[in-house]
């Protein structure tokens, strides 16, 4: 289809396949595919190929995607305005933490307040204590960068000030990166929101 790999994705193409018509943008991870064009023709013509090469399974327009939950609303007069958030991503990160939502937010921000991540005191953790918890921080710390990547930017700030603390993490680290978790178990309806209009 001589699709180009886009300079700041390695999974997301992009090419002319009509030409005189706008391009197609394909997302590939594992064996997911996501395509958007301006132009149906182009995408049907992106289908009608994909199928030239194997079976594939055309599920219809997007609801889901690595985890990433897309909610389409088409206006009347034409405009289009999507939200994508990751409720269940959220849910079993914080089941997994034993964190409920109160569905209230008392979190204004997810940086807690009162603290500095810099000056935490050391802990007096064994060295097999401490290992079991850098392993932890690092495995919350993974789960909170993901989300802040896709759906979360309000939390990138805090959890990018998290992470300079993986290879010496401290209990204050760990209490600060949960700080961060109830914060998103009680915001989850926030995400990305995109709008036509």
């Amino acid at each position: 289809m001589r699709l180009k790999c886009c300079e700041h994705s390695p999974c997301l193409f992009t090419g002319v396949l009509v030409p005189g018509e706008p391009p197609i943008y394909v997302g590939i991870y594992v064996g997911n595919i996501i395509y958007f064009s301006a132009n149906d023709a182009v995408e049907r013509k992106f289908e009608s190929l994909l199928s030239s090469i194997g079976q594939v399974d055309f599920m219809g327009q997007v609801t889901l995607f690595l985890g990433t939950e897309f909610s389409w609303v088409f206006h009347p007069d034409g405009n289009l305005t999507v939200s994508l958030a990751q409720h269940s991503f959220i849910e079993t990160l914080s089941d997994s933490l034993q964190i409920q939502s109160t569905h209230h937010s008392t979190f204004t921000t997810p940086y807690q307040a009162g603290i500095s991540i810099d000056t935490i005191p050391t802990d007096n953790l064994s060295s097999v204590n401490h290992d079991e918890l850098r392993l932890k921080y690092q495995s919350l710390i993974g789960s909170l960068n993901w989300l802040s990547t896709t759906t979360g930017p309000d939390i990138s700030t805090a959890v990018s000030l998290l992470a300079q603390h993986q290879s010496h993490s401290l209990s204050g680290h760990l209490d600060a990166a949960l700080h961060v978790v109830r914060y998103v178990a009680n915001t989850k309806s926030l995400g990305i929101y995109f709008s036509s209009l």
